[in-house]
């Protein structure tokens, strides 16, 4: 069985677009402290909450822990960002990989079109083949099993996605889906794509040689 599930904060736009094409499936939102409508939202969609966790790493744990408490040993997990839109043959495709049973993620694709969109994408693109590092906004599907094997998210409130797929990565392949996961990407827009995504790959250079989370964080905001 697959349960998705979604950390969220104030994410009832990206919300609104995702949870009508996860009808019928199992889900999790895992909630940072939303004021807005994400919540009603997540209730109104057969949602399970899991609430008191704030930061992606600690409310990703959170969730899995929901998940891994209702579900059973066999079940695989599906972590989405909520502002992520899912490709119309998403059931095929994720059924078709469970079944092979390893991890995928899904291919990257920027919710925006023109030349910016297309280097985005490449670059992306460029850095899971080179690094081995997809990040969380191109979905994480993996059994249970897996997930519990290499410990789940750490409660980190960055590059939560990079420790685990580091870890993932050294007892299992993990490869792309021959699908594309469609994401916002108004706030690279906003700041720059060559200033947010050069900023970015300086946080990851620093993160790697040992720098703090802490330390980070600073820097990022």
């Amino acid at each position: 069985m697959l349960i998705v599930i979604i950390p969220t904060f104030q994410a009832q736009a990206g919300l609104s677009q995702l949870l009508p094409q996860l009808v019928g499936e199992r889900i999790v939102v895992a909630d940072g402290g939303s004021t807005d409508e994400t919540l009603p939202m997540a209730v109104a969609s057969g949602a399970v909450l899991a609430v008191g966790a704030t930061g992606r790493g600690a409310q990703l744990r959170l969730g899995a822990k929901l998940a891994t408490l209702t579900g059973e040993p066999g079940d695989w997990f599906l972590f989405l960002h909520a502002d992520s839109q899912l490709p119309k043959t998403w059931t095929s495709v994720v059924e078709t990989a469970m079944v092979e049973g390893e991890p995928r993620y899904f291919r990257f694709k920027a919710a925006a079109t023109g030349v910016r969109a297309w280097l985005m994408n490449q670059l992306v693109a460029l850095r899971c083949a080179t690094l081995g590092l997809p990040y969380g906004d191109q979905g994480l599907l993996i059994p249970r099993t897996l997930y519990e094997q290499i410990g789940g998210y750490a409660p980190m409130a960055l590059f939560e996605d990079v420790d685990l797929v580091e870890r993932l990565s050294k007892v299992s392949s993990l490869r792309p889906l021959p699908a594309e996961l469609t994401t916002d990407v108004s706030a690279h827009w906003r700041d720059g794509l060559w200033a947010r995504g050069t900023r970015n790959l300086g946080l990851l250079w620093r993160y790697k040689r040992g720098v703090t989370v802490d330390e980070l964080l600073r820097a990022y905001r």
